[in-house]
């Protein structure tokens, strides 16, 4: 299917957009958002976030609070940004394979 222009720039997402692109639920990117674990911009109720910021953010290692970073390859991944880190780290878009 063919994309219908927009007239915005396609680097910037809604919260349902990102949603499907990292396979997480629009709640769980909220969240993130609202944590300060994803870049994001409050527009009003909801959130616009930019595709290229929200990946450099999620390739960076993920570690627990309080955890010495020599002590990180020795600790398992957990949460769902784990997921999401994944998806970001490989690259997977999943919109544009639709």
């Amino acid at each position: 299917m063919t994309e219908q222009p927009t007239g915005r720039d396609p680097d910037v997402l809604t919260t349902a957009e990102l949603a499907t692109r990292l396979g997480l639920s629009a709640q769980t990117v909220r969240r993130m958002a609202n944590a300060g674990q994803l870049p994001a911009l409050k527009t009003g109720k909801d959130f616009r976030y930019s595709w290229e910021a929200v990946r450099q953010v999620l390739r960076q290692p993920h570690h627990e609070p309080g955890t010495p970073t020599d002590d990180l390859q020795d600790q398992p991944k957990r949460g769902a940004g784990y997921r999401a880190q994944r998806r970001a780290r490989t690259g997977a878009e999943t919109t544009d394979q639709k």
